[in-house]
């Protein structure tokens, strides 16, 4: 029998000639490779669906540790904020894994072509990290989505056919009807689906609890119970963490000051920023950026790496 993940893991090792995140000619797809083991580090996990072709995975979220093995995917519809590390891995035996992002106009539509079982079917309590044995059908789109690397030309066109194959296969797997209830219009997972892009997408915009809880039609404990539940911390911590990656992310990747990152996450106070970006990443804003780009631990654009 063919062994797809090894094919899938060849793929991925000859498209990433170094390490760390590497963007590829299919606008929303990347590749990844590791050669050592890494630390535990802080990260905004972007909404997105990753299959490992080599290696392992340890992702942190409340306080379960999730660990994801080679051949298995993980997919999250939201942005959440993790602790991650490798593991294991060599330079004989590097970790690599292909991704591509998950947004919401694509995961609506791919999902309102399916049937709709799961409308009858009542809402899991799900948080919003879905892992799973890669199906061989996903694997083999994988494979297809890689080898378009070749040809840039038609890689654009092609391959986002090829991404919305792989999401239908999610959907259609195990963890499809939890996935889909972020996706149906009505539901609580929605309303909360639908908080958490207001929460990211304005991140300097104070945390209006009660609002929000108005806004989807829920009291003010029954949002923050379901808003723990998917995501494993409260309104105020996730935006706390996000507005702290992100800060952390424009010095990094944009070059930005301290402070200057500190007002456009939304901080109005520079020493409370520094005290709470100290207490997140154990070192003061300037020396911790200028230690990750020393590290070579630069993102691409504005998708982290898993």
């Amino acid at each position: 029998m063919k062994d797809l993940r090894s094919d899938l893991a060849k793929i991925i090792n000859f498209y990433s000639p170094r390490n760390g995140l590497q963007a590829s000619p299919v606008p929303g797809v990347y590749c990844i490779k590791f050669s050592q083991t890494g630390r535990r580090s802080k990260k905004r996990w972007r909404a997105a669906l990753w299959i490992l072709a080599q290696g392992c995975k340890e992702i942190v979220l409340g306080r379960r540790i999730y660990r994801i093995d080679d051949a298995q995917y993980v997919a999250t519809p939201i942005d959440l904020p993790v602790i991650s590390r490798v593991p294991s891995a060599t330079p004989e035996k590097p970790f690599l894994a292909i991704g591509i992002e998950l947004d919401p106009p694509t995961l609506s539509e791919v999902s309102a072509q399916l049937a709709r079982e799961i409308t009858d079917k009542p809402e899991p309590a799900q948080r919003a990290l879905f892992i799973g044995k890669a199906s061989d059908e996903m694997l083999e789109a994988a494979i297809r989505l890689g080898k378009l690397f070749e040809t840039p030309e038609d890689a654009p066109l092609l391959g986002r056919l090829i991404i919305k194959e792989m999401i239908y296969y999610l959907l259609k797997g195990k963890d499809g009807p939890a996935i889909r209830h972020f996706l149906r219009s009505g539901s609580k997972l929605h309303r909360i689906f639908q908080s958490l892009h207001g929460l990211r997408s304005e991140l300097s915009d104070d945390v209006d609890v009660p609002a929000l809880a108005k806004a989807a039609n829920m009291s003010r404990s029954a949002f923050f119970k379901h808003f723990k539940d998917i995501t494993a911390m409260s309104p105020i911590q996730y935006q706390k963490r996000l507005r702290l990656l992100e800060a952390r992310r424009l010095m990094i990747d944009e070059g930005e000051t301290a402070e200057g990152s500190a007002f456009k996450v939304g901080y109005k106070s520079p020493s409370q920023f520094s005290r709470e970006y100290s207490r997140m990443f154990g070192n003061a804003p300037l020396r911790d950026a200028m230690k990750m780009i020393r590290n070579g631990d630069v993102g691409v654009g504005d998708f982290s790496a898993i």
